[in-house]
């Protein structure tokens, strides 16, 4: 039996690796701070895991053969500097060594793009590392040590879809068109690899059923403009007009030219996986918002 502790399994991207794994086989636990309603087919444990008790728990309680570590902080406008980076990295680190010992086969933490810092084209996994946030240091600091205990490590690219936080900018794109009020954003001209995140889960469950270790980029491969999404997504919306490009100014890693994967390393365990994609899931994402806005779900 192929037995999987999930942490982060009730956040935005766990809420979707949940069925990917279980679709694979998996017997999957879900590491929650509190109980979650149950995921038809998933074990939920309360566990808190900046605590050594709450690491130790969700161990010995799930007897895992496998461990994806999703958990992080990760609230929009707060994350990127949040001291708790510092904790969840030496979390991080203190799981991994108990999930070891425990004699956890295959593990793999989940890291973030923010590790390579500024670049001028697309990262691949090998791409010098230089992250200008708090959260990129930690996480870096966390893909080393994973790195050299012979796990995997995801870097996840922009992820998008149903359940993501409601300041993230697709989410709050349709939520103010849909409430006919004008949404201002930067010029638009930065390049992002944006990833459905049903895609990413199906790509984290493919990544953990493997033998691959190291690092691997989570990602769709396809590099767009800001402007080209917000544009696509205002016009499901018949609402381009509210749309003011060069209504704000970006700072920071928002103002990075070019954050984009390339994902060859990836595709040796994807090859031939369904993927969503871009179009589709963003008409899945306006669909999804449009029903919790009016009230219907």
């Amino acid at each position: 039996m192929k037995r999987v502790l999930v942490t982060g399994a009730s956040g935005f991207i766990g809420r979707a690796l949940v069925p990917a794994l279980l679709g694979r086989g998996f017997e999957v636990h879900g590491v929650a701070r509190t109980l979650q309603p149950g995921s038809a087919g998933a074990t939920w444990l309360p566990a808190d895991l900046l605590t050594e008790a709450g690491r130790a728990h969700a161990l010995s309680a799930s007897r895992p053969t496998h461990l994806v570590h999703l958990a992080w902080e990760a609230r929009p406008g707060r994350y990127r500097e949040d001291p708790v980076n510092r904790l969840w990295a030496a979390a991080s680190i203190d799981l991994l060594a108990r999930a070891r010992a425990d004699g956890v086969a295959r593990i793999l933490g989940i890291g973030s793009c923010l590790e390579y810092g500024s670049q001028d084209g697309p990262c691949g996994e090998f791409t010098a590392c230089r992250p200008t946030t708090l959260y990129g240091q930690a996480k870096l600091r966390t893909c080393e040590a994973y790195i050299a205990a012979g796990a995997a490590w995801g870097r996840v690219f922009v992820p998008f879809g149903p359940h993501e936080p409601e300041a993230r900018l697709i989410p709050s794109l349709i939520r103010t068109l849909r409430a006919g009020q004008t949404f201002d954003c930067s010029h638009g001209q930065q390049l992002r690899d944006f990833v459905y995140v049903d895609d990413i889960a199906q790509q984290i469950a493919a990544v953990l059923d493997s033998n691959l270790t190291g690092i691997v980029n989570l990602a769709s491969g396809e590099v767009r403009s800001l402007h080209s999404v917000i544009a696509h997504v205002a016009d499901r919306l018949g609402a381009r007009h509210l749309v003011r490009f060069g209504g704000v100014d970006a700072a920071g890693v928002d103002a990075e030219p070019v954050i984009a994967a390339d994902v060859r390393r990836l595709r040796r365990v994807t090859a031939g996986l369904p993927a969503i994609g871009f179009a589709e899931g963003a008409a899945r994402s306006v669909a999804w918002w449009a029903d919790r806005l009016s009230g219907t779900v």
